[in-house]
């Protein structure tokens, strides 16, 4: 399994908890896939950074599945996005899966109103399945509201995370222009001094 930065230093780059929780993964599909979440205090730690857990959440006995429940729900999430990115339907079967998850979710859950009157859902922020709720209904609002040439994924190397591409043009391509972007620049510069060294060497070579 690839290294990926611990749970602790995960940077939330997405701009919504669904794709940042999808985000908590690398490179699908690849045999040396990075996995963020790999215990349930991973889950816990994720939630109560991301503001979704308080300090007093605990593992129940049930935690080992509620990994499970959550892992199944994330990469469920990102195979949506990446259908509604590539311009294609998501198939049934996930649609009927995330459906479920979403009934599941606003069971669990509350309306409350806030300072200002408006009225927004709320989970238990001691019960580690409220990550899993909130990722879910946030991913769900997401695809409803966001034009689809904003939802964007990283093409960096070993990468592959979603992001919301808030910029006015429109134009950002990586999730972190200080890594993904960088490298890519690092590629490219070493690409063009190699080609730079191999013409040199072909100009000063003897004709045959």
């Amino acid at each position: 399994m690839a290294v990926v930065q611990p749970v602790s230093e995960i940077p939330f780059v997405a701009g919504d908890a669904a794709l940042d929780f999808v985000n908590t993964a690398e490179e699908r599909g690849h045999p040396a896939a990075g996995e963020a979440l790999a215990a349930p205090a991973d889950l816990r730690v994720w939630g109560q950074r991301y503001g979704l857990l308080g300090p007093s959440a605990r593992l129940a006995a049930d935690a080992g599945d509620e990994l499970d429940r959550a892992r199944r729900a994330r990469d469920l999430l990102y195979h949506v996005f990446a259908a509604f990115i590539d311009g294609r339907p998501a198939a049934r079967a996930q649609l009927a899966e995330l459906a479920e998850l979403a009934r599941a979710a606003y069971q669990a859950g509350s309306l409350r109103a806030g300072d200002d009157h408006s009225v927004h859902w709320h989970w238990n922020p001691s019960d580690l399945a409220t990550v899993r709720h909130v990722a879910v209904t946030s991913g769900l609002e997401l695809l409803r509201a966001m034009p689809s040439p904003r939802l964007k994924q990283c093409p960096g190397d070993h990468c592959g995370w979603i992001f919301l591409d808030a910029t006015k043009r429109g134009n950002r391509r990586w999730c972190l222009m200080s890594e993904c972007g960088q490298d890519a620049k690092d590629v490219r510069r070493r690409a063009r001094r190699r080609a730079a060294a191999d013409s040199g060497r072909d100009e000063s070579a003897p004709a045959r």
